[in-house]
């Protein structure tokens, strides 16, 4: 079966555009993780926190249970000096966005099937 060019050049431009905004958004969150964990100004610029943002995600991507142990390395090593600042700031920066699809969640997709659910 072939699949034609257009279509398929389409899927990976929007999975390309779907990383960049989870990159950005990712990155957004571990700021203010890290603001949160008191970490000083100076080691807070954007691009620095983009760059520990993609790391800790690919670290943690491919390594499943030493990858968040890793990431909490890297953070440490950019950003912060003590350990308990990374952890806070990692776990803040993964808290936050579950709260926020939890609650989306709640709020659009219960009461979506509570009227009409699937298959009836």
């Amino acid at each position: 079966m072939q699949f034609p060019a257009l279509p398929m050049a389409a899927l990976i431009m929007l999975m390309g555009i779907s990383f960049i905004i989870g990159w950005i958004i990712g990155s957004i969150f571990l700021l203010l993780g890290l603001k949160l964990a008191g970490t000083p100004e100076e080691k807070l610029g954007f691009g620095s926190v983009m760059i520990t943002a993609l790391l800790a995600s690919l670290v943690e991507s491919f390594i499943p249970i030493i990858g968040c142990i890793i990431a909490w390395y890297i953070i440490k090593i950019r950003h912060t000096d003590s350990w308990g600042k990374a952890i806070l700031a990692w776990l803040i920066s993964i808290i936050i966005p579950a709260i926020i699809i939890g609650t989306l969640y709640f709020i659009w997709i219960i009461p979506t099937y509570a009227v009409a659910p699937p298959g009836y």
